[in-house]
């Protein structure tokens, strides 16, 4: 999952930018965030991640994505995604019990 976010957020970054990978806690979770300084995607675009074979890339498959929404669905997570035209951040979180 991990290597798949890292890998969209380099991609969304042509010509190239900072990728942060960051780990905290907060609310009883531990939250994982990626952040790219790509141009951000459209609303429409948003809301179709994670949606199987659905895809904005030339030779991409869609489903990377979809791949790490069931990984974390699987372990009671959930995805969050902010994006505007200074990049986008996947926020990652896992309650902890």
């Amino acid at each position: 999952m991990l290597l798949n976010l890292v890998r969209n957020g380099f991609e969304a970054m042509p010509s190239g930018g900072q990728l942060r990978i960051r780990t905290f806690y907060t609310n009883n979770e531990v939250v994982l965030t990626v952040s790219d300084e790509g141009k951000g995607m459209e609303q429409y675009t948003l809301e179709k991640l994670g949606t199987p074979f659905f895809t904005t890339k030339e030779n991409g498959t869609g489903l990377g994505l979809a791949v790490c929404y069931g990984i974390v669905s699987r372990h009671s997570g959930n995805i969050s995604v902010e994006s505007s035209p200074r990049g986008t951040t996947f926020s990652v979180y896992f309650e902890i019990n």
